[in-house]
């Protein structure tokens, strides 16, 4: 009798001794067996198709096993990726942000204070606004000193400032002035030539340090303010970072000078 064909699965018959035939060893993948009640015996063998790739030619254990093996081994490989690239994004964030400070600030990893006295603050003498500065073409400083009488209390700078002034149809002749209180004074500042004759204009910062310092150098607190002046305008742009630095021709300041960065080993006469 010709086994009936059942969708795709071949059904087939036995007699009752209930031996079992598999059909293809190539295809075949499960059997079972189920009496029927005339003895025989019905085979019903399940052939891989494309519905069921996986079972073609592996027993459903081994398949089951595969699967199991696969994800395993899969779900480390996931978890390192996604570790990596978390840790490669926190890298980049950290790189960008250092970055960003470095040009924001482009100055030494160093700290400074300055104490910085506006010229609305401490002035009512005139402004030159017929010579303005232009901030990417200034890359010399000019140090110097007043020849005045020094000082080291803000009453008795501002006194000796005031008296300068006196006679004056304008500001005084200098970009910032650093008096022995510790403090900078803006006088003609960033935006404004020092009006100094015989410098070159366009392209300087004039400081003087408020005194006579032939002799003796300024103080300690001096220096550093002035120091400080010179990071700051760097910082802001008034100052290009690649300045050149010149000591007029005073003594025991331009030895002090002499030591800073960005001197130029020249001595300038006025």
């Amino acid at each position: 009798m010709d086994a009936p064909q059942c969708g795709g699965r071949t059904v087939g018959r036995t007699s009752a001794s209930k031996s079992v035939s598999y059909g293809s060893i190539n295809t075949a993948i499960a059997s079972s067996g189920v009496e029927m009640g005339n003895g025989d015996v019905c085979c019903i063998t399940i052939e891989g198709c494309e519905r069921t790739p996986l079972l073609s030619g592996v027993p459903v254990p081994a398949a089951e096993e595969l699967k199991r093996h696969t994800l395993y081994h899969q779900q480390p490989r996931c978890l390192n990726c996604r570790i990596f690239g978390f840790l490669l994004l926190v890298s980049m964030g950290i790189g960008l942000a250092i970055y960003l400070l470095w040009k924001e600030s482009r100055l030494p990893s160093i700290g400074y204070t300055l104490y910085l006295v506006h010229h609305d603050i401490w002035s009512r003498a005139l402004l030159p606004t017929q010579t303005l500065l232009e901030a990417s073409n200034v890359f010399n400083v000019y140090i110097t000193h007043t020849g005045s009488a020094e000082c080291w209390h803000v009453e008795e700078c501002l006194d000796i400032l005031h008296g300068m002034q006196r006679g004056l149809t304008e500001e005084l002749h200098y970009n910032f002035l650093i008096a022995g209180d510790c403090q900078a004074y803006e006088a003609r500042g960033w935006q404004y030539a020092s009006g100094q004759d015989l410098l070159p204009q366009a392209t300087s910062l004039v400081l003087a340090f408020v005194g006579d310092f032939t002799h003796l150098a300024p103080s300690l607190c001096q220096l550093q303010t002035a120091q400080a002046l010179l990071l700051e305008s760097v910082k802001h742009h008034k100052l290009q970072a690649n300045y050149t630095l010149y000591a007029l021709d005073v003594d025991a300041l331009q030895h002090q000078v002499a030591q800073w960065p960005h001197f130029s080993g020249t001595r300038i006469s006025m």
